[in-house]
């Protein structure tokens, strides 16, 4: 049931992620997230208020809390850190992409 519950809010966030206007990068849409946004959620479902990342940069930038879920609005991959240093690689995810993390705490991302 939670495997089948993640695909589904994937496939929902990867849509509404593609789905908005080029004209309205940087707003947020259904999911709290945009074009042009980096959005992290402190649960796997990212169903609470994201800390939104607005064009992230290649600066390591600690997060307000451990994310467990990002929507990748941007159109590059962005490194995710275990620590708030960013020298404890955990991922990479590519541009314009969803995914949880249940089993990694990340404290921590860069733009590639």
């Amino acid at each position: 049931m939670f495997k089948v519950a993640l695909t589904a809010l994937a496939t929902l966030a990867a849509a509404t992620v593609t789905a908005v206007p080029a004209s309205a990068a940087g707003q947020a849409n259904a999911t709290g997230c945009g074009l042009g946004l980096a959005c992290f959620y402190d649960t796997v479902w990212a169903n609470t208020k994201p800390a939104n990342y607005p064009n992230p940069g290649s600066n390591c930038t600690a997060l307000p809390f451990v994310a467990k879920a990002l929507i990748n609005g941007t159109d590059r991959p962005i490194a995710l850190y275990g620590d708030t240093n960013c020298t404890h690689l955990l991922l990479v995810e590519p541009a314009r992409n969803f995914h949880s993390y249940p089993s990694h705490s990340v404290r921590a991302f860069r733009a590639q």
